[in-house]
């Protein structure tokens, strides 16, 4: 198997685990209960799909349309940044706990960026 696509599985095994410990831990733990956990998810779950969506657009263009790379790297990451405002803007406290999303998306953030970099290879100009 290759290095790349075990890079991906272990990541998604990861994801999957910090969701069902996250929910469980926040729920028994928080005063917001079960709030808390699903916010955790929540979050888990907007940070590893806007990393999937953007890596995703940027591997297909830089398969079919090389030169537009870098503009859709950068459209991407705004659509990716006004989803987590609208999210973040439209949440009612009642409804979302602060600080388990923000976990939750911290969390994401950190095994999205672990696996990539556990998958980089570094590429030799010279022999």
């Amino acid at each position: 198997m290759p290095a790349a696509s075990r890079a991906v599985r272990v990541r998604w095994l990861m994801l999957a685990a910090a969701a069902a410990l996250g929910l469980l831990g926040f729920s028994l733990t928080s005063g917001a209960g079960l709030r808390a956990g699903l916010s955790f998810v929540g979050g888990l779950a907007l940070a590893a799909g806007s990393f999937e969506f953007g890596a995703f657009n940027i591997r297909f263009t830089g398969r079919h349309a090389p030169q537009l790379t870098l503009l859709v790297a950068m459209l991407s990451y705004l659509t990716t940044a006004i989803a987590l405002a609208l999210v973040l803007a439209g949440a009612s406290p009642r409804v979302v706990d602060g600080p388990a999303i923000a976990v939750g998306l911290f969390t994401g953030l950190v095994i999205w960026v672990g696996a990539e970099l556990a998958a980089a290879r570094v590429v030799r100009d010279h022999p």
